[in-house]
């Protein structure tokens, strides 16, 4: 049985899955990052996907084009978002209220229109089927990697370039710069001409467009279906991995590869007979125990002296007082 656990934990199909695991959380953590570095805490991730992933199966259903599905997803998901940023940033309502209260009500709204527009409760099908597998040909000869990079959703590899995207404009565009330094002192930027708040209604829609495309994964890219809660938590978790990746791209690839395997593992593993809900807290619990690890050490002495350690996780460096004259 060990052997076989082995297998399995360590097994290509574990990996592939892994990925497939792993693309939500990506784009709904890079959704996330930008309203980060706009300085705007963000906890409707969760409902923009579960929105964004009703109307990413109506679409496709409706138009039978699993592209016109992604449309509608962007543009719903984006129309969350305008919300958001017209109440918090126009009308000044509290961030935390209005992402909470988006959030439910995008999970009634969901279930709503499940059975107001398809007449079923619970789930729908999409019949023909979401976005298609890709064979690389070049890794199809290689016998573990092939298993693991090749045959997946367009979707996820959609999702790495965008990683790959968002890591180059955040710090090497002129844009993602100023918007970025709009988040550390929005008045020091205003002051040289920035429009801070053009930049932060920008980083709200790019929220949506992200979390949008994340929702889309959920019903298009492997389900081809919609079920009520789909979402299942996935915001909450990319809302911590953008916690601790301090928005940086590329540590939100590696941590929502971390979570993705996690919830590989956790599903592999009732097949040797662990219980299906201990199993499934895992992803959870080690958002906790994460979070918990990288809170401890931005306090402690260490962490300040390790200036490379506090450059990836996008910590600045302590201000000294200035010396006397």
């Amino acid at each position: 049985m060990n052997e076989e656990m082995f297998k399995v934990v360590f097994g290509s199909a574990t990996f592939a899955s892994t990925l497939r695991l792993a693309a939500p959380l990506i784009l709904a953590a890079l959704g996330g990052a930008f309203t980060k570095h706009a300085d705007i805490f963000n906890i409707a991730l969760e409902g923009y996907m579960l929105i964004s992933a009703f109307f990413g199966a109506w679409g496709c259903i409706v138009f039978g084009n699993p592209w016109m599905g992604l449309l509608a997803a962007i543009v719903s998901a984006t129309l969350m978002s305008s919300l958001f940023a017209l109440l918090v940033l126009k009308m000044n309502a509290n961030n935390s209220v209005v992402g909470l209260a988006i959030n439910l009500a995008m999970t009634g709204l969901s279930t709503w229109l499940l059975d107001a527009i398809f007449h079923q409760r619970g789930w729908v099908i999409i019949e023909k089927g979401g976005f298609p597998s890709i064979n690389i040909p070049v890794l199809c000869n290689i016998p573990y990697l092939s298993g693991v990079l090749s045959n997946q959703n367009l979707l996820v590899y959609f999702t790495f370039i965008v990683a790959l995207i968002a890591e180059w404009f955040l710090y090497q565009n002129i844009y993602g710069i100023r918007l970025r330094a709009v988040g550390e002192h929005s008045e020091a930027a205003e002051s040289v001409g920035i429009p801070f708040m053009r930049y932060k209604i920008w980083s709200v829609l790019m929220s949506g467009v992200l979390c949008g495309c994340s929702g889309a994964f959920l019903s298009l890219g492997g389900a081809s279906m919609f079920s009520e809660g789909m979402s299942s938590g996935k915001g909450a978790i990319a809302l911590g991995i953008v916690h601790f990746s301090g928005g940086r791209p590329l540590l939100i690839l590696l941590g929502s590869l971390v979570f993705g395997y996690a919830d590989a593992v956790s599903v592999a593993l009732q097949q040797f007979g662990f219980p299906n809900q201990a199993m499934m807290t895992i992803p959870f619990l080690m958002v906790i125990l994460v979070l918990a690890v990288v809170g401890a050490l931005s306090r402690r002495p260490l962490y300040r002296r390790l200036p490379w350690l506090a450059k990836l996780l996008g910590r600045g460096k302590p201000v000294k007082a200035a010396e006397p004259a």
